[in-house]
């Protein structure tokens, strides 16, 4: 089989959702998903300097914790500090995640791909309860076979 319909080169049977057939994009759309991405690559950006500025602060700081041991409440406040951090990047990560995804399912109208073995949330994976299975019908009980004659 080609790998595109051979009645775009030969023009038989040419299909009405044929690419020239298709709407153009309006202006509005153009623009929400220029912003949109613009925000998404924000967001990533911002996230991946959040993550690697905590990373570094937090292996900074790992021997000013060892030799200060005895300082419980700095070292706690430092603690939360990265702990905000690495929340404030993983937030941010997903944020752009997401509006990449809606962008993906926007244009091509679609949802993504599915990844095999991924259960996504819901289910006893996620810590729910199980959907039950619909019951089934009662069945009938079977008629009981006539007498054989003469036997």
């Amino acid at each position: 089989m080609a790998p595109f319909p051979l009645s775009l080169i030969f023009g038989k049977n040419k299909r009405r959702d044929d690419i020239r057939y298709r709407q153009k994009p309006t202006l509005k759309g153009v623009m929400t998903a220029f912003f949109a991405t613009q925000a998404a690559i924000f967001l990533l950006l911002l996230a991946g300097l959040s993550l690697t500025g905590t990373a570094v602060a937090l292996i900074a700081s790992m021997p000013v914790f060892l030799v200060f041991s005895p300082v419980l409440v700095p070292a706690g406040i430092a603690t939360t500090i990265l702990a905000g951090g690495l929340m404030a990047g993983g937030t941010s990560g997903v944020s752009g995640l997401t509006i990449l995804m809606w962008l993906y399912k926007q244009f091509t109208g679609r949802d993504l791909p599915k990844i095999p073995g991924l259960n996504p949330g819901g289910g006893a994976a996620a810590g729910g309860a199980a959907p039950a299975a619909p019951a089934a019908p009662a069945a009938k009980p079977a008629a009981k076979p006539a007498a054989k004659p003469g036997g």
